[in-house]
C-alpha cells in the first residue's frame, strides 16, 4: 500500500469509528508534525524502510488520539501531555533515539500520555512543564517519573524563619490574573485563585498552579474546581518578609504547610514563596 494509500486508508476508517473525529486536526497533524517527523528521520540517514514504518505507526496512534479525544488543536489554547508530545516532543526528539529503540519510545509516550488523560489536571500540568524542558527522550518515562514524583513527595526540610523568599510574577501567564486565595494540592504545589474570575456557568475558575521547587515553576492553569477561603496561614514567617522587603504591602491571602508558605498580596500580581 502507498503512503498516500495508507493516509486515506486511517482517515477514512477513523471517521467510521470515532465520533468525535477532527478532520481539520488530523489535516494539522499530517501537514505539521508528521511531515516535521518525516525530515526529521530522513535528515538522520535512517533506514527508509524502519523509518517509513515508524512514521505509520505514529499517525495510526495520532488519528487514535484524535477519536479519542487526547490531542488537541492549536486553537484550543488548552495542554495536555499527550498533545506536547506528538506535536512537538516525537517531531524534534524521536529521530535522535536509536533506531532499535524508537518504536519502544513511541509506545511509552503513548502509554503515559494516555494515564495521564485519567490523572488531576494539575498532575498533567506538571508532566506538560518538565515535559517541555527534555532535550532528549532517552529514558523518557523513567525520567519524567522520577522528575516529578518530588512535587508529591513529602520534602526533606521543613520551611522555618531562615527561608528563602522568591517573588513569582503570576502575569507571565495571565496577564488579567490577581491572585486570590490560595491552597496546597500537593506538599510543594500550590494552586492560586483569580480573585474575581471564579467558576460560572459551567466555565472553570481562572486558577494558576506554581510548584514552589528551589526556583519555583508556574505550571498554568489548574482546571481546579475547588473554592478555597481567604485565610492568613503562615503569618509568622510572613512578618519577616514585610520587614525586610519593601514591595510587600497588605497581605490579602496565603497558605501554608510543614514545607512552604506561600502569600498573595492586595496591589500584587506577584506571588511570595517561602521555600527552606
Amino acid at each position: 500500500m502507498s503512503t498516500l494509500e495508507f493516509v486515506q486508508a486511517l482517515e477514512a476508517n477513523a471517521q467510521g469509528r470515532f465520533v468525535r473525529w477532527h478532520p481539520l486536526l488530523w489535516r494539522e497533524l499530517l501537514d505539521g508534525s508528521a511531515q516535521r517527523l518525516a525530515e526529521a528521520l530522513d535528515a538522520t540517514g535512517s533506514d527508509a524502510g524502519e523509518a517509513e514504518a515508524l512514521w505509520r505507526t505514529y499517525l495510526k496512534l495520532g488519528a487514535e488520539a484524535i477519536g479519542l479525544g487526547y490531542l488537541y488543536p492549536e486553537s484550543a489554547g488548552r495542554k495536555n501531555f499527550f498533545t506536547l508530545a506528538w506535536s512537538n516532543l516525537v517531531p524534534r526528539l524521536l529521530a535522535q533515539v536509536s533506531p532499535t529503540e524508537r518504536p519502544q519510545v513511541l509506545a511509552q509516550l503513548w502509554n503515559l500520555g494516555e494515564n495521564l488523560e485519567s490523572a488531576p489536571p494539575w498532575v498533567q500540568r506538571l508532566f506538560c512543564r518538565v515535559g517541555e524542558e527534555l532535550p532528549s527522550l532517552e529514558n523518557i518515562e523513567s525520567r519524567l517519573r522520577e522528575r516529578t514524583a518530588t512535587a508529591m513527595e513529602e520534602p526533606e526540610k521543613q520551611v522555618g524563619y531562615s527561608a528563602h523568599v522568591h517573588w513569582v510574577d503570576l502575569s507571565r501567564e495571565d496577564g488579567r490574573f490577581l491572585p486570590g486565595p490560595l491552597h496546597f494540592l500537593a506538599p510543594s504545589v500550590v494552586c492560586v485563585h483569580d480573585r474575581h474570575r471564579g467558576a460560572v456557568a459551567g466555565r472553570e475558575a481562572a486558577t494558576q498552579g506554581v510548584w514552589l521547587t528551589e526556583q519555583p515553576m508556574l505550571l498554568g492553569a489548574m482546571g481546579c474546581s475547588e473554592t478555597p477561603e481567604v485565610e492568613k496561614q503562615g503569618m509568622g514567617l510572613l512578618s519577616d518578609v514585610e520587614r525586610g522587603d519593601p514591595r510587600t504591602g497588605e497581605w490579602f491571602s496565603s497558605a501554608a504547610n510543614t514545607w512552604r508558605v506561600a502569600a498573595t498580596l492586595h496591589t500584587s500580581q506577584w506571588l511570595v514563596v517561602l521555600v527552606p
